[in-house]
């Protein structure tokens, strides 16, 4: 896995390098580290880049130190369209509001224009042991399946698969009782729901990751988030899904919603992988 590193020297940046490093000495193959500079940081950014580079080096890892200046977001987005990066990972402050519409969100850029996967950093520093990977049913879905489980397998992670049940049945042939049924059920009585889960199950199972599947009913952002917090993972795994019955502009916004409500890291993985998630591939 080739994994892009970013920080300009603030506290969030840096704490995306420090879990950034730690997710790369387990899973890339290779890593640069984009420091972007500014000219009352220029000594701190160095250092933390250097630093960086050295832990990883000693772990065997190439490194390239990328030193530019500018937008971080529309760097960020430039270098990720410049090399056949599968991950790329940034820090949040997690900006809401106003704030947030007058500043603008560089987390947000980024996983809207960067062509590879992006995990943003944000709330406190954890090592990722537990993943929360939401699933639908299509190709979408089982590309962000396949994904999180090579992650969580070089991580050495747990992962929960969860699917949000619409409180309205989306599909004609849609089943009223399937509407409050657990994963269990939906498994055990074969439902199109259940089809699926049991699919994205053997994906992971295949990987030799610890995983089960969890059923909400309700308003799929809502559910997400509130399955994230009560759960404790320090992961929220999500893709571009194509739902039956949403377009994609409330797909996009969707993953915004989450990617700002969540209060821990957030992985948004890109349909177009170029290298990670080949058959048979490692990270």
């Amino acid at each position: 896995m080739k994994i892009l590193l970013c920080t300009n020297g603030s506290s969030h940046t840096v704490q995306a390098l420090d879990l950034g490093t730690r997710v790369a000495r387990a899973a890339a193959s290779s890593v640069d580290i984009l420091a972007m500079v500014e000219r009352d940081r220029e000594e701190e950014v160095h250092r933390l880049a250097e630093a960086a580079a050295g832990d990883l080096k000693a772990a065997g890892i190439p490194v390239t130190i990328l030193r530019r200046t500018g937008r971080m977001a529309e760097e960020v987005v430039r270098q990720a369209q410049a090399a056949p990066y599968d991950l790329v990972i940034i820090g949040s402050r997690g900006r809401r509001g106003v704030v947030r519409l007058l500043l603008g969100s560089v987390a947000l850029h980024v996983t809207k224009h960067a062509p590879a996967s992006v995990l943003v950093v944000k709330g406190h520093a954890r090592d990722l042991r537990q993943f929360v990977v939401c699933s639908s049913a299509g190709p979408v879905s089982e590309h962000t399946v396949r994904f999180a489980g090579r992650l969580a397998r070089a991580l050495g992670a747990s992962v929960t698969l969860l699917h949000v049940m619409s409180q309205l049945p989306l599909a004609k042939d849609a089943v009223p009782d399937d509407l409050e049924a657990s994963a269990e059920e939906l498994i055990q009585r074969g439902s199109r729901e259940g089809v699926h889960l049991s699919q994205m199950l053997d994906l992971l199972a295949m990987e030799g990751v610890a995983t089960r599947a969890v059923a909400r009913h309700g308003l799929v952002r809502d559910e997400i988030i509130a399955e994230a917090q009560e759960g404790r993972y320090d992961l929220v795994v999500t893709g571009a899904h194509v739902t039956p019955g949403l377009n994609a502009r409330l797909v996009d916004n969707l993953s915004a919603d989450i990617l700002l409500a969540a209060n821990r890291p957030v992985l948004m993985v890109r349909w177009r992988e170029r290298r990670a998630l080949n058959a048979g591939g490692d990270c």
